[in-house]
């Protein structure tokens, strides 16, 4: 979490009530759409970025968007996302800039790699954004993208069995094994995406929130709808 201004971080009593507005982490983001499996903690985040920009939470708010019955066990799902570097708060609104899809996603793609490269396509294999690829490498690399994703998504339980983790990233590698172009299924509603970075990947970067953020607000679902507290004003 940010602090108060003092160094402090708040604490975990605190947040519902602090004035902080509340976002993913790049973590917390990837975490979000890592998978489809929904739990208590990935539907805090996603509800997070379902608002065009960010919120302050009540302990009302929690509650609803954690779906948990008690005060306490919202808590410690919010403790549980904290604890874990997925969420973060700062005094002013934050959320993706408005506008199309595409441009976003192209000036956010180029941070997430370490040579510049990067794309994002849907379940077809359409081409959303792509920077630093040629146009034939784009249209490749979208192509298998969707095919990588299908995959994933069907061996998904076999994957995290033999590996016992839920591995979600996939790669083209050169003969020594180093990754050439790694993929990223993301989930987000009823849609499917894949996010493809040539070189080292660097998603620990703001950028990757803006990209998650953006994708969740479009494509979410009205179910994940952040319904303001009555007695609030929507943010």
């Amino acid at each position: 979490m940010s602090d108060h201004g003092d160094g402090s971080a708040p604490s975990l009593l605190e947040l519902a009530d602090t004035g902080l507005y509340l976002q993913p982490t790049p973590a917390g983001a990837y975490y979000a759409v890592g998978s489809p499996e929904m739990t208590p903690e990935r539907r805090l985040l996603l509800v997070l970025m379902s608002s065009q920009s960010s919120r302050r939470p009540t302990m009302a708010d929690f509650c609803q968007w954690t779906q948990q019955r008690t005060e306490q066990d919202a808590l410690a799902v919010v403790f549980r996302a904290q604890e874990r570097g997925w969420l973060e708060g700062f005094r002013q609104p934050q959320g993706p800039p408005p506008g199309p899809l595409e441009p976003i996603a192209a000036r956010t793609l180029p941070a997430l790699s370490s040579s510049g490269h990067g794309l994002l396509a849907d379940a077809q294999g359409f081409c959303i954004a792509s920077r630093g690829f040629d146009s034939t490498a784009s249209d490749f690399l979208a192509a298998v993208s969707a095919d990588i994703a299908s995959m994933h998504e069907r061996h998904a339980a076999y994957l995290a069995d033999a590996s016992g983790t839920a591995t979600g990233a996939w790669a083209l590698v050169d003969m020594a094994g180093n990754s050439r172009v790694g993929f990223w299924p993301l989930f987000i509603g009823d849609h499917r995406f894949v996010l493809a970075l040539g070189g080292l990947p660097a998603l620990n970067h703001p950028a990757l929130v803006e990209l998650v953020w953006s994708l969740t607000f479009r494509y979410g679902g009205p179910e994940l709808a952040a319904t303001p507290t009555p007695g609030r004003q929507a943010q």
